[in-house]
Formats: structure tokens, C-alpha cells, sequence
């Protein structure tokens, strides 16, 4: 299993001159992640529809600020954005 940690994205992203991934910036914008999961090819092993999941938007308190899991018209994931 790989994890990731927001602090390695930030430091990425920073290293890449994105100024809205880094928080606490002198402008006070905050910042916003967002990682996106759009494989066109991963469609395509989809065998099935997860249902509960179908075209979900979920939004969630966490350290950073607020997440939102967005889920694709297969249940698959979409996209997690943390602002």
C-alpha cells in the first residue's frame, strides 16, 4: 500500500511555484488540492455500476479544511479536493 501525505503535495506543488497549494500563504487565500482520478482507459474495467456510490458528492471536515469526494456515473472515484 502507498500513501501519500498532504505535506509531500504541498511541497511538490510549492517546488512547482503553485502558490494556491500552500497554506497559510502571505495573501491569506488558504489553498486548495485537488487530485483527480480521470483515466479514460479505467473506464473501461469497470464491470459493473457501484450504485451507492453513482454520481456522489461527499463532503467532509478534515484538518486541512473541508474534503470533497466526488464519484464518476460508475461509482468510481472522481476527484478529492481539500480546501
Amino acid at each position: 500500500m502507498a500513501s501519500i501525505h498532504i505535506e509531500e503535495i504541498h511541497k511538490y506543488l510549492k517546488d512547482k511555484i503553485s502558490k494556491d497549494s500552500i497554506p497559510y500563504t502571505k495573501d491569506e487565500r488558504g489553498f486548495f488540492l485537488e487530485i483527480n482520478f480521470h483515466d479514460k482507459s479505467d473506464k473501461t474495467r469497470c464491470l459493473c455500476v457501484d450504485e451507492e456510490y453513482k454520481n456522489v458528492v461527499i463532503t467532509v471536515d478534515c484538518s486541512y479544511g473541508i474534503a470533497t469526494i466526488v464519484f464518476d456515473e460508475y461509482g468510481m472515484l472522481s476527484s478529492l479536493d481539500i480546501s
